[in-house]
C-alpha cells in the first residue's frame, strides 16, 4: 500500500485516542445542556429538516456529546491529510429517553460528511459489534469513539499479568478487568483486526497511559499498556501489520 495511505490513516486513528484532531478542538466549542438537547432532539424526531447541512459544532451546540461518534476511514484516500474535516465520515449516535430519563430502546443516527449533516435516521440503539458495524459503504477502517474520561486504574491494571491472556478469548480479558466500555475502538476490515483502547486514570484521576488490545479474529495477538504519546505508532503498527 501507498506508504503515503498508511501514515495518513494512522495519523488520524492516533489522533483519534490523544485527542488532538480537528473534530476535538471543536468540541472545546458550547456544548448543549440536557434541556437543549431535548427540545433539539424533539424538533429533529418532527422534521430532520432543521439539522439537515448543519456542521458538526452546530450538532454539538444543540444535540449535545454524542453517546458515540463512529468514523469511517478509507486508506485509499490521496488528499486525507491536507482535509481531515471533508474526508473523514462520521455518524453521532444519540440515544433517546422517556420522559422518566429511561432509555426508550431507539436512538438518532446523524451522518455528517464534509462536516455537514447529510442523514438523519431513528434506529433500535444497540451497542453493535463494530466487526459487524453496518458501513453502507466500501471503507477500509472503522472507529468507535466513545467517551474521554479514563474509567480504568492505572494502578490496579498494571499489576495485571497480560501475557498470561495472549491467544484467549476477549471474553477472558474482561474477566480481569471488568465490564468497562472502551474509550475507542478501531477495526480493520481488510486483515480482520480490531484495536481496543482503554484510557487508564492516575491517583490524580488524569489519563496518561492507555490499555491497548489487539484481538485477531477471536483471540487477543497482543495487549500492552502504553503512553499516551506513544499510540499512535502502536495502532499504526496494529492495523497495518499483515
Amino acid at each position: 500500500m501507498n506508504l503515503k495511505k498508511v501514515l495518513a490513516s494512522t495519523l488520524i486513528l492516533s489522533m483519534l485516542v490523544v485527542g488532538c484532531n480537528k473534530t476535538n478542538i471543536k468540541e472545546e466549542s458550547p456544548i448543549a445542556d440536557e434541556e437543549t438537547q431535548q427540545k433539539t432532539m424533539t424538533k429533529v424526531q418532527n422534521d430532520v429538516k432543521v439539522i439537515m447541512g448543519k456542521d458538526y459544532e452546530y450538532v454539538l451546540k444543540n444535540m449535545g456529546t454524542p453517546y458515540s461518534t463512529t468514523y469511517y476511514i478509507d486508506k485509499d484516500s490521496e488528499d486525507i491529510l491536507d482535509k481531515i474535516d471533508d474526508n473523514i465520515n462520521m455518524v453521532l449516535t444519540y440515544p433517546k429517553y422517556t420522559s422518566d430519563n429511561e432509555l426508550d430502546g431507539s436512538a438518532l443516527y446523524i451522518e455528517l460528511e464534509g462536516n455537514k449533516v447529510t442523514d438523519v435516521q431513528t434506529y433500535e440503539f444497540s451497542n453493535n459489534n463494530i466487526e459487524t458495524k453496518p458501513t453502507g459503504r466500501d471503507v477500509d477502517v472503522v472507529v468507535e469513539k466513545y467517551n474521554e474520561e479514563p474509567g480504568l486504574s492505572l494502578d490496579k491494571i498494571e499489576k495485571i499479568k497480560f501475557s498470561e491472556y495472549i491467544g484467549k478469548t476477549e471474553d477472558d480479558l474482561y474477566s480481569i478487568i471488568g465490564d468497562n466500555t472502551p474509550n475507542l475502538e478501531a477495526y480493520d476490515k481488510s486483515n480482520h483486526q480490531k484495536v481496543k483502547a482503554f484510557f487508564l486514570k492516575d491517583k490524580k484521576n488524569e489519563m496518561s497511559k492507555i490499555l491497548v488490545m489487539l484481538k485477531d479474529k477471536n483471540n487477543v495477538k497482543n495487549i500492552t499498556i502504553v503512553d499516551k504519546d506513544d499510540v499512535m505508532n502502536l495502532v499504526g503498527q496494529y492495523l497495518y501489520e499483515d
